[in-house]
């Protein structure tokens, strides 16, 4: 089995748009989605690299650990749907996990990603209600609880750059 999507977009803002456009996310759509996520530890690195102090840090590393916490749940749901095993592409295959460069990080840009990140739990949701699979839509919910919390996280890192 490919670890890439069958149709592999250009560029992750392509890649979230398309996967933004559907209710209910297939095998391809999945191993697309597992990109994307995965490409949210380095981004998250690079925005904790960028910020003081070490609490704001810590939190934004963390976001990006369960961001690849996502992509494994992701793992999971193919190999329930396929029945058979799934390996996620190496992070340097991965043609989204180059983050940008990072310039100094505003607030703004930090409000902008509470939103994406709220965004990103009523996809999930919205997957989840369209799965068959009990198991899999468990995994999608869950991926999308976490995705709220990551804004709240973000939430955190505002008042600490604030304060």
């Amino acid at each position: 089995m490919s670890h890439l999507p069958a149709d592999l977009p250009a560029d992750f803002g392509a890649a979230f748009a398309k996967l933004s456009a559907l209710t209910k996310l297939g095998v391809e759509d999945m191993k697309l989605m597992i990109l994307l996520e995965t490409a949210g530890d380095p981004l998250y690195a690079r925005l904790a690299d960028a910020v003081e102090p070490e609490e704001a840090k810590a939190l934004l590393r963390q976001n990006g650990r369960e961001e690849t916490a996502h992509a494994h749940r992701l793992k999971r749901a193919i190999e329930i749907l396929t029945g058979a095993p799934y390996e996620i592409p190496a992070l340097e295959d991965n043609p989204y996990a180059k983050s940008p460069s990072m310039g100094t990080v505003t607030v703004e840009m930090l409000r902008g990603l509470v939103q994406a990140e709220r965004g990103g739990d009523a996809l999930y949701q919205t997957y989840a209600a369209g799965e068959e699979n009990p198991d899999v839509a468990e995994l999608l919910r869950q991926n999308g609880r976490e995705e709220t919390r990551h804004g709240e996280r973000v939430e955190q890192v505002i008042a600490l750059l604030d304060g």
